[in-house]
């Protein structure tokens, strides 16, 4: 499927998860040497192929008349600059892991799926200035080692080497957040599944 019609549909699956509201967030997706990146102020849920623009990762030109790229366009060009086999960077507004980013709570690794999916750790970045260099910096340092990144008072940022791997980390993350709320609301701390048990569940996924 060509790489905008894909974006368009998660763009649109992310909109009806309620993990942005109007404009907010933005995805892009590798393509050689450049990005294909959603337009300044368009919203996920109406997403068009027209409202993706390619941009070069190494200087960040682009060419269009009417449409500007999302203004965290150098918050995506640091990711793939850091990893090259990341294919797709998504940056949502979800609700649980924003709270807890926010309220500089470490999110715990409370599910194997969530182990699998950060590789044993997220990383929480303090507010920074949304578009800026300054941020996009700091998560260009944090993604080398993390797929998983909490923005505080921000929102939270995936990658992946498909579209469909950096979505599924967003629901993952946004669902181990979820629970990890709840556990607070009911006055109970959610117990971690242990950073050391994550060689031994790497290796039972790999024999399946």
């Amino acid at each position: 499927m060509d790489i905008r019609k894909q974006l368009v549909s998660y763009s649109r699956n992310i909109a009806r998860r309620e993990l942005v509201l109007g404009s907010s967030g933005n995805i892009s997706a590798r393509s050689g040497t450049a990005m294909v990146i959603k337009a300044s102020g368009t919203c996920m849920e109406t997403a068009r192929n027209a409202d993706f623009l390619t941009v070069e990762i190494a200087t960040l030109r682009y060419r269009h008349k009417t449409l500007r790229p999302s203004c965290e366009l150098r918050l995506h060009a640091a990711c793939y600059r850091s990893r090259p086999d990341i294919a797709c960077v998504i940056h949502t507004h979800p609700l649980y892991a924003t709270v807890l980013a926010s309220c500089s709570i470490k999110p715990v690794i409370c599910a194997p799926e969530f182990m699998i999916a950060s590789g044993g750790d997220v990383a929480v970045i303090p507010y920074i200035c949304p578009g800026t260099p300054q941020l996009a910096q700091r998560v260009g340092s944090a993604v080398r080692n993390h797929p998983i990144i909490y923005l505080k008072n921000h929102g939270l940022l995936t990658v992946g080497a498909t579209i469909a791997e950096a979505f599924m980390r967003t629901l993952i993350a946004e669902q181990m957040a979820k629970m990890q709320v709840i556990s607070l609301m009911i006055g109970k701390k959610i117990n971690s599944i242990g950073r050391h048990r994550k060689q031994q569940l790497l290796a039972a996924t790999l024999r399946r």
